[in-house]
């Protein structure tokens, strides 16, 4: 490991660090993936189990920062599978609500076990107790830019 001697501001090293190990990661975690899952559509149920509710598809292409034409593709691939549940809303029958199905979070429940074998790789070259210290710190980071995602694209209401 190379420790950086970049004259850049530290919020950009930060930030081009974790671009890298997100690229590094999905990569890493698409290939390991429950096989009737691709990345996308594991997003979506996580978003879910994380945060429970009804939400509509326009709501969650905005909290996922994508159109809401590739929303609704990845919405009807999970339909399809039994994995979410496309309803009409009862105040405006012209607005659809999407939630998990039983069969959806144990879709998600696969993906992340597809994880624990390989899991042991990451484990054995990365200290468990500096991994903890740092989840504080991107939760945190994550909870800035989500309000700053939220403010920006009116999802607190």
């Amino acid at each position: 490991m190379t420790e950086s001697k970049s004259a850049d501001p530290i919020l950009f090293q930060v930030f081009n660090e974790i671009g890298i190990i997100n690229q590094l990661s999905s990569t890493w975690f698409a290939k390991r993936l429950a096989p009737d899952l691709n990345l996308s559509e594991f997003g979506v149920l996580n978003h879910f189990v994380r945060l429970g509710g009804a939400k509509s598809p326009s709501r969650l292409a905005r909290a996922f920062q994508m159109t809401k034409p590739s929303m609704t593709a990845i919405l009807g691939k999970l339909s399809a599978k039994g994995y979410v549940e496309v309803v009409s809303s009862q105040k405006d029958r012209r607005q659809k609500l999407v939630t998990i199905t039983s069969e959806g979070r144990a879709a998600r429940e696969r993906g992340i076990k597809a994880l624990v074998p390989v899991a042991g790789e990451l484990q054995s070259k990365l200290k468990m107790d500096d991994v903890s210290k740092i989840l504080p710190t991107l939760t945190l980071l994550r909870e800035v830019l989500d309000e700053a995602r939220n403010e920006e694209d009116d999802l607190n209401r």
